[in-house]
This record gives C-alpha cells, structure tokens and sequence, in this order.
C-alpha cells in the first residue's frame, strides 16, 4: 500500500503546482519538471524506485495529451 500512497500524493502535488503555475504564467510542464528535479536533490529524502511502466502510464502521459490538447495548429504549422 506504500506504492500506492505515494502516488496519490504526488498527484496532489502536481495538481497544486499545475494550479501555481497557472496563475503566475508558467507553463506547468515546466514547473513540474523543475519541482522535481528540486525534490530529487533534497539531502536525506529517501529513495523511491517505480517501474518506468507506471510512470509512462500515471506521469508522463497525461501531461503530453494535456499539451498535445492545448497546442495551437497556427503554431505548430509555422514551427
């Protein structure tokens, strides 16, 4: 159940720093990338392993469909 509470929790997390990074203009891939890497380097924090599966299916998914969703077919034209 530890697994499992995690990830919960970082769900909650990711979607109040998705709502930060909405409000100050930021995109929030962005910010969740960066908050990550700050966690990962935090002295003393303990070492969590996950299947890189779970991570594609419950992390990096989501967030690539919600950009995917969001880009403008202007800009991917003129790019």
């Amino acid at each position: 159940m530890d697994i499992f509470e995690l990830i919960i929790g970082l769900l909650i997390l990711g979607a109040i720093f998705s709502l930060f990074a909405r409000k100050a203009g930021i995109p929030y891939p962005a910010l969740l990338a960066v908050t990550g890497a700050a966690l990962a380097l935090i002295p003393g924090t303990p070492l969590i392993t996950m299947k890189p599966d779970l991570i594609l299916a419950l992390f990096i998914a989501p967030v690539l469909l919600d950009a995917a969703y969001d880009a403008s077919l202007r800009d991917l034209r003129r790019n």
